[in-house]
């Protein structure tokens, strides 16, 4: 497959290898399926490691994060690795907690970002044992080495002036996607370099299931986005409200933002004919070899031969919208938080995403604005949301109504399914749905801490704070 020899740009016939590769994708978000009582939920939480003296670790040396992950290596029983172009570059391993096992990865973003992914699990507070498990090991590990380092969570790298004053790791797709985004975007590189998120995965019991998430999700994305931003600090100044928001505006439009269709119940054929449409930048072939794409577009490369697993899943990646599918639905709009924090989001989005008349309860209570509930808000209209509460904060109207009535609403409908285990119990509804919401399937601890993490957002919300600003406030020692 040669990048230097551009493909003409044309329409992709639905037969040959571009039929078999888009059911072979169509399958992968199919397999996602779960039954009801099946669903888990999972959190990844992107973290940057800082030493005593507000310098970011490099990826090389003695002192490096490279050496960090192979002191970890070394002392977690039974880690798998990965190395990726010569390099270590990821972990995965079991940590055993009081209430399940938990899956846990180790990867690095572009500048040496730590990513933990924990779950999938049947609690949040399984999860959240898990990173903490995950923190005290990196903390040993850095006594070993002799560093004097910590993990900093913030949706920006609150340390740099310049995105380019930060090294790549020495992973080839970082570097192919360094030089082609950083023609597309203006803040390419502060995205790649210098942002962490906090991202939520969810199960789907169906197509007709993820639809009904990704429409809510691709809704209420903007608020998510307002109410976990937690980047005070942009290339070394004061930053304006949802720093990270604003950069993801200006990093690749034909790759991130929204997906056509995500408010008009978005089918798995629909979403793999839009990532068709994007050009991957690179491909990773069967035989771990990367090469960059040039202009071809991911439907040339669907249209050659029949591909793997490994390299349809390596498509699914090379998409950032703002709501992904890779047989889950990945929300992606929250900044990196604090791990307790972090948990408290995870819990509050599965209790509100796994409720399958959110959209009909939400309605209900925001009746006085919305006579004909959230019917005819289309993504103009998100994409209103957003910019609005970028720019005016808690002040803002989204969807025609004060963002503190949408987050009262919320966090009200959370609490009642932490509480009552309710799954569809809106109002008008005749026949409720029996299965539990999955984040409080489990025992008292479970629920407690779902509870316990409602509690922790309603209290900061209706102080009309955000995670930027619990430093300035002194509560961070107990949101910690």
């Amino acid at each position: 497959m040669r990048s230097d020899t551009p493909a003409p740009n044309r329409i992709p016939s639905f037969t040959g290898s571009f039929r078999e590769n888009l059911d072979a994708l169509i399958d992968i978000l199919e397999r996602g399926d779960k039954d009801a009582g099946g669903k888990k939920i999972g959190f990844e939480l992107e973290r940057i490691l800082v030493d005593c003296t507000g310098t970011t670790l490099p990826f090389a040396g003695e002192r490096g994060v490279s050496a960090l992950v192979h002191e970890l290596a070394h002392n977690i029983p039974d880690v798998e690795t990965s190395i990726i172009d010569g390099h270590l570059l990821g972990l995965a391993w079991i940590e055993h907690t009081e209430l399940e096992d938990v899956e846990v990865n180790l990867s690095l973003e572009p500048s040496a970002q730590l990513e933990i992914s924990a779950g999938p699990a049947h609690t949040v507070k399984a999860l959240f044992d898990a990173v903490s498990a995950f923190d005290a090991r990196v903390t040993r590990a850095l006594e070993c080495l002799g560093i004097d380092a910590e993990l900093v969570a913030a949706g920006y790298n609150p340390f740099v002036i310049s995105p380019l004053d930060l090294e790549l790791i020495p992973k080839e797709r970082y570097r192919d996607m360094d030089r082609y985004l950083s023609r597309r975007g203006r803040y390419a590189r502060d995205m790649m370099r210098c942002t962490a998120s906090t991202q939520v995965s969810l199960d789907y019991e169906s197509e007709q299931d993820a639809a009904r998430i990704y429409r809510m999700a691709t809704l209420l994305g903007p608020v998510f986005a307002f109410l976990f931003d937690n980047a005070p600090v942009f290339r070394g100044a004061a930053s304006a409200g949802m720093a990270r928001s604003r950069i993801w505006h200006h990093v690749d439009v034909d790759r991130c933002g929204i997906v056509p269709g995500s408010l008009e119940g978005l089918t798995f054929e629909d979403y793999i004919l839009w990532v068709s449409s994007v050009k991957p930048i690179l491909f990773t072939d069967e035989h771990h070899v990367t090469c960059a794409t040039g202009d071809r577009y991911t439907r040339d490369i669907m249209s050659e031969r029949p591909l793997t697993r490994s390299e349809l899943l390596h498509l699914l990646s090379m998409v950032f919208p703002n709501v992904r599918l890779k047989g889950f639905v990945e929300l992606r709009e929250m900044d990196s938080l604090p791990p307790r924090l972090a948990a408290a989001c995870t819990s509050f989005t599965g209790a509100l995403f796994y409720d399958k008349c959110l959209e009909t309860k939400l309605a209900h209570r925001l009746s006085a604005w919305l006579p004909d509930g959230f019917a005819g808000i289309d993504e103009n209209d998100a994409v209103l949301a957003r910019l609005h509460l970028e720019e005016q904060g808690w002040d803002a109207t989204v969807y025609g109504m004060p963002v503190c009535a949408i987050v009262d609403a919320l966090v009200a409908i959370a609490r009642e399914n932490v509480e009552e285990d309710a799954g569809c119990t809106a109002p008008d509804s005749t026949v409720a749905d029996t299965i539990e919401v999955p984040v409080v399937r489990a025992s008292g601890v479970a629920r407690a801490f779902d509870r316990e993490s409602i509690d922790l957002l309603e209290r900061m919300w209706s102080k009309r704070l955000l995670p930027r600003d619990i430093d300035e406030q002194g509560i961070l020692p107990r949101l910690s």
